[in-house]
């Protein structure tokens, strides 16, 4: 009984139910920033955050997932949605990873976000990180290159690497590729996510890759950027 200080010891209908408690791991990714036509930077891949804490079975947690950011079409693409997780016990409640910044239109720069998006030609990648957390969310976008002939774009920055610079070459221009993201065995399986977004270049020259982790790589005049 109450007064000996026992403890039931199955799950039952009695007064003093024991409550049952539960270490929790989550890996939070936030929404990939979206991409631009032409000579246009890549979507950063989101900001990517891990935390854990001990709860028990009669907390509620609340989860919201950002969404990816739309494409552009005669204006820049948007930036990605943050993603979170709140409830008692989880460290800095509501734990945050920001989304990933929208890809640089031309000659505008890629915004700031989890993950920086690329710069477009002659602009410069946006800064990832942001804002700051310990350990980083992110890495920033590279940057796009004022120059022909493909005027090329920078990559989206991902969760581990920020992404490539675009390039000039004898041998035509090279949008840069997207970051990789961070690898994760929180399923019991190693896997990357919040990979960053490839640049986009003029003509038919070569665009870039998408990062590891979801990363969708650029475009050409002949073929489309693709989703990620």
């Amino acid at each position: 009984g109450a007064t000996q200080g026992w403890i039931p010891n199955n799950d039952g209908a009695v007064v003093l139910e024991t409550p049952q408690s539960y270490d929790i791991d989550a890996l939070v990714v936030a929404g990939g920033g979206g991409g631009n036509k032409g000579n246009s930077g890549g979507g950063g891949g989101g900001g990517m955050r891990t935390t854990s804490w001990t709860s028990n079975d009669s907390v509620t947690l609340t989860i919201n997932v950002g969404g990816g950011g739309a494409k552009g079409s005669g204006a820049q693409g948007a930036s990605g949605g943050n993603s979170s997780i709140a409830g008692t016990g989880v460290p800095t409640t509501p734990f945050t990873s920001a989304g990933g910044g929208a890809g640089g239109l031309g000659s505008t720069s890629g915004l700031a976000g989890g993950t920086g998006g690329g710069g477009g030609y002659s602009s410069y990648g946006g800064s990832g990180n942001t804002p700051s957390t310990s350990p980083s969310q992110g890495a920033g976008g590279g940057n796009g290159v004022n120059g022909g002939p493909g005027y090329p774009g920078g990559g989206g920055g991902g969760g581990g690497a920020s992404g490539v610079t675009g390039q000039n070459a004898q041998s035509g221009s090279v949008a840069g590729n997207g970051g990789n993201g961070t690898q994760s065995s929180i399923t019991g399986t190693a896997v990357y996510y919040a990979g960053g977004g490839g640049g986009a270049v003029e003509l038919n020259h070569t665009y870039g890759t998408g990062g590891s982790g979801g990363g969708g790589a650029g475009g050409n005049a002949n073929q489309v950027g693709t989703a990620g």
